[in-house]
């Protein structure tokens, strides 16, 4: 267990930075600005996508997004985004059991996650947003952290190296996307009700 938590510290770093060091099949879906920096990560990473990578990355995706949540619930202005950070925090804290568990029976370690030094970054700006700016800056850092996830599961739902896992990164994925979807429609909310020239 000491060795891979030390993977964790180590091989997690990248996850949830602005070059997100995953698969190549995962990066194309970034900026431009970012594809310079991350294409020799990307490629360090192409074949290192294994089923243990996954569990961890796909963790650590969880526990980013239910402590952004757990904030958003405390400062949250709109009732609407309220409501979406409580069901967030819930579901991704459930998420990491639920993975570990089915990474249990298909022959992989659990892990436990862990915030990288970005991830920790990204949590304190929101922290300190100011509270006129809190909503918006809460559902981009979602739908951003939601895109990366959803990129994550469909890149190991196509190519991942273990039966079982795949088949819960499938289900995942439509459950993500639906999550997505639902932030997309509330950050237009939010645009929409922005008073003119602000």
């Amino acid at each position: 267990m000491t060795r891979i938590r030390s993977y964790a510290l180590l091989g997690a770093t990248a996850l949830f930075s602005a070059s997100v060091a995953v698969p190549a099949a995962l990066a194309g879906g970034m900026k431009a600005e970012n594809r310079a920096g991350t294409q020799q990560q990307a490629a360090v990473q192409q074949q290192a996508l294994t089923a243990q990578n996954f569990v961890l990355y796909a963790t650590n995706a969880d526990l980013f997004q239910a402590e952004a949540s757990k904030i958003a619930v405390q400062r949250a202005q709109s009732s609407e985004v309220k409501a979406y950070a409580q069901q967030m925090a819930s579901q991704h804290a459930n998420a990491t059991s639920k993975l570990n568990m089915v990474a249990r029976q298909a022959g992989v370690t659990p892990v436990t996650p862990v915030l990288t030094v970005h991830m920790q970054q990204k949590l304190a700006e929101l922290q300190h947003t100011s509270t006129t700016a809190f909503d918006e800056r809460y559902i981009t850092l979602l739908q951003e952290a939601q895109e990366r996830e959803l990129r994550l599961h469909n890149a190991y739902a196509r190519g991942g190296d273990n039966a079982t896992l795949r088949a819960a990164s499938t289900d995942t994925a439509q459950l993500v996307s639906q999550h997505l979807a639902e932030a997309r429609r509330i950050s237009t909310s939010i645009l929409a009700d922005r008073p003119a020239g602000s």
